[in-house]
């Protein structure tokens, strides 16, 4: 296991504890409940060096996605921690996506279709809520330009109905 790959582990960890990790100008900040930080503090200051060498180097990628995920529907905060997720996904050499990353995502999370439903064995364009940011293998992923911003929502088709024909048109009772 990598060195990069073991400090993701424990990132993993204190999110899934409820404790933050951040670098500001440097300088990393945590913060949570007190009861998870007492216990999580003397492990982040034993590796305090190595996280903020990691940190450092990721915060570019990391903070371009964040922007990307905030664009796509997806609240700074759990944008932020999800381009961190997505930070170890990557040291890991995990070939997952997510829904967020593909050229075939459209709208917002809260309102997102798949453009490949079909093809990614979907049962409808529309969906769900929480699959946008679930990892996944997809048979219709392909990589986004997360720098654009996503494609809206196509408007459903305009339906017409002819009027139904009648065969006593004009005819006398």
């Amino acid at each position: 296991m990598s060195l990069d790959s073991m400090l993701g582990a424990v990132l993993d960890r204190c999110a899934a504890e409820g404790v933050t990790v951040v670098l500001v100008g440097g300088k990393l900040i945590i913060a949570g409940e007190q009861t998870a930080l007492d216990e999580w503090r003397p492990l982040l200051r034993s590796l305090k060096p190595e996280l903020i060498e990691m940190m450092t180097r990721t915060t570019a990628g990391t903070q371009r996605r964040a922007t990307a995920f905030t664009a796509r529907g997806v609240e700074a905060g759990a944008a932020y921690a999800l381009a961190r997720r997505l930070d170890v996904r990557d040291a890991r050499h995990d070939e997952r996506r997510l829904c967020l990353e593909c050229v075939h995502f459209l709208g917002t999370t809260d309102a997102c279709r798949c453009a490949q439903w079909r093809q990614a064995r979907l049962g409808g364009p529309q969906l769900p809520r929480e699959l946008p940011v679930i990892l996944q293998r997809c048979r219709a992923f392909q990589p986004a330009d997360l720098d654009r911003a996503p494609a809206p929502i196509p408007p459903a088709p305009r339906r017409t109905y002819a009027r139904p024909a009648t065969y006593f048109e004009g005819a006398t009772q």
